[in-house]
């Protein structure tokens, strides 16, 4: 179960990912539908997933590998991905998303580790 809490993790920040992305550069290229991209309760729903799936992952990911420098890169991730929802619209869009983008970005790379380091702990 722990490897599919991982995969999960990196889907929805993958997501998150291409979210930002699109809601960065879709309004440029076709200014019209600019207001139908940027939604702040879509960033709230997928932070609070992402943070209530991720210590599924980790925490027993922990306990197997030991690697506690996996658990900490997790939770600067999480950190950089709510620090961008709590900026939102105190600054401009690309920089809250671009935070929000290195948080998520850290995520996907801390749950690949975990799932390689998981997977080849034979404790």
């Amino acid at each position: 179960m722990k490897k599919v809490w991982d995969r999960l993790g990196i889907a929805f920040s993958t997501a998150c990912v291409a979210h930002c992305i699109l809601v960065a550069f879709v309004p440029v290229i076709f200014p019209a539908i600019s207001a139908y991209t940027h939604s702040t309760w879509i960033h709230v729903i997928v932070g609070i997933i992402i943070l209530f799936t991720s210590p599924l992952a980790f925490v027993p990911g922990l306990k197997k590998h030991g690697l506690s420098w996996i658990f900490k890169s997790a939770i600067a991730g999480l950190v950089l991905i709510f620090l961008g929802i709590i900026l939102e619209g105190k600054m401009s869009d690309q920089m809250s998303h671009g935070i929000s983008m290195a948080g998520s970005l850290i995520l996907v790379f801390s749950h690949v580790k975990n799932l390689q380091h998981s997977r080849g702990c034979h404790h």
